[in-house]
């Protein structure tokens, strides 16, 4: 299945050094140009931008249909709205770790998942073990993970022992 990516995970994956597991779980990643324009043109010089233009495994496309950009709720940023919407038209997974997106795209029957998701793909295909190192980086890179979600992840790919047993 095809694969659409918010910035979220992208620019969190760059700037921990880690974009190549994208492309080792995924393959080839389409990004609409919010996104685009958002981490390389905008984000140019920041960490993570230059990895992004440079990964020809990253391919730009246009949404087609403005109309459904326009109807999604403004709170979501432009990008969000966008991968929404392409995701939709290509029907494929959207890769987002923002919750309010994750709620419209469920709304709109598109399948999703996150960055956590890529994380245990990594362990289960032999690329990666362990993942904790490589979530840490993830974390030091931006996003904001619950602590109690970080400890339920690391139960979930048994790299950590259960408190209470």
């Amino acid at each position: 299945m095809r694969v659409v990516s918010n910035s979220g995970p992208l620019l969190s994956f760059a700037r921990a050094g880690r974009l190549s597991l994208l492309r080792d779980v995924i393959g080839e990643m389409v990004v609409p140009e919010a996104v685009y324009e958002d981490i390389v043109v905008r984000g140019a010089g920041k960490p993570g931008a230059q990895a992004v233009r440079e990964a020809s495994w990253i391919v730009r496309q246009r949404v087609r249909s403005r109309t459904l950009v326009d109807q999604l709720p403004a709170k979501l940023h432009l990008g969000e709205r966008e991968a929404i919407a392409l995701a939709q038209e290509l029907g494929a997974a959207l890769l987002v770790d923002e919750r309010e997106a994750r709620k419209v795209a469920n709304r709109l029957g598109i399948p999703y998942f996150g960055s956590l998701r890529v994380l245990k793909e990594t362990k289960v295909k032999g690329i990666a073990n362990p993942v904790k190192p490589i979530l840490d980086e993830l974390v030091a890179s931006g996003p904001y993970i619950r602590p109690s979600l970080y400890r339920a992840f690391l139960l979930e790919v048994g790299e950590a022992r259960n408190p209470s047993g």
